[in-house]
């Protein structure tokens, strides 16, 4: 972090002290606008990111990284009310993320109805090919999934305190299939974790609470690693998408150039392939 940087954030966080007074509880490491942020949960994400990052701890870091927390919550909200999101460079900036992450998740999906791959393929292909999906290392990972973020997080909190995931997620999962196993959500490789949580989960050690994490499936979810397997194979649910990119991979493109086709069609797309011959 540059000098200027750290002499910034310190001078913010000396007046963000002073305006908002000096916190007494030892539980608690900051609040801003109405959010708390308890020592624990600080000290969890400080801890992630400084394996992330490959970083040493002190208390010069840690300030560092308090101080970093702090300055984008009050840069953000200061450029929401100066309307930045507004200028034309920064609007351009997220339609076009926007954008991108629409087209990834509809290529999947259309992929997958376009092919028509069935459960009954995708099974043979595990069984013929098994030894696609044998893994060196695995997580063995323990989950709460819920739809609403507030149970979520009162969850979480519980399990930080002391609570058992097993017993919590078999009687408060809204996922039915993970209540039914008593939390235990299988054996993961790092190719199958999903990309809102898998950093962390790569940077964690057993018995640490994470999240909760917003998923693919629209799930809250919160996760505690049990521990690790070597050489396993992955289970066919959690090889399932893994086998459809490759049998979508194996058919050609022919199937595809038709919806291309039909779409172009639907959407009034006028095109002239002769011009692409240009010298």
């Amino acid at each position: 972090m540059s000098r200027f940087f750290y002499l910034f954030a310190t001078l913010f966080l000396s007046f963000f002290s002073v305006s908002c007074g000096k916190l007494k509880d030892d539980s608690i490491i900051y609040v801003f606008k109405g959010d708390v942020v308890s020592v624990s949960d600080f000290k969890l994400k400080y801890n992630l990111w400084l394996r992330q990052s490959n970083m040493t701890d002190s208390e010069e870091m840690r300030k560092n990284y308090l101080f970093r927390e702090l300055s984008e919550k009050f840069l953000y909200e200061k450029g929401k009310s100066e309307g930045v999101e507004d200028i034309p460079e920064i609007k351009n900036k997220i339609e076009d993320f926007k954008r991108k992450t629409i087209v990834e998740y509809m290529n999947k999906r259309t992929k997958r109805e376009v092919y028509a791959i069935d459960d009954e393929i995708v099974r043979q292909y595990y069984i013929e090919n098994k030894d696609k999906f044998l893994r060196d290392k695995l997580y063995r990972l323990y989950a709460v999934r819920v739809t609403n973020k507030k149970n979520a997080e009162d969850i979480a909190q519980q399990l930080r305190t002391g609570a058992n995931i097993r017993i919590l997620s078999a009687s408060l999962s809204d996922d039915d299939i993970l209540a039914r196993n008593n939390g235990d959500w299988g054996l993961f490789s790092a190719d199958v974790m999903g990309e809102s949580w898998k950093d962390d989960v790569l940077a964690s050690f057993p018995g640490e609470i994470l999240g909760p994490y917003l998923d693919s499936e629209n799930f809250y979810t919160i996760i505690e690693i049990a521990g690790f397997a070597y050489k396993r194979h992955l289970s066919f649910n959690l090889a399932y998408p893994l086998i459809v990119e490759e049998l979508i991979a194996k058919y050609g493109t022919e199937k595809w150039d038709e919806y291309r086709d039909r779409m172009m069609t639907e959407y009034g797309a006028k095109i002239n392939v002769e011009n692409l011959r240009w010298e």
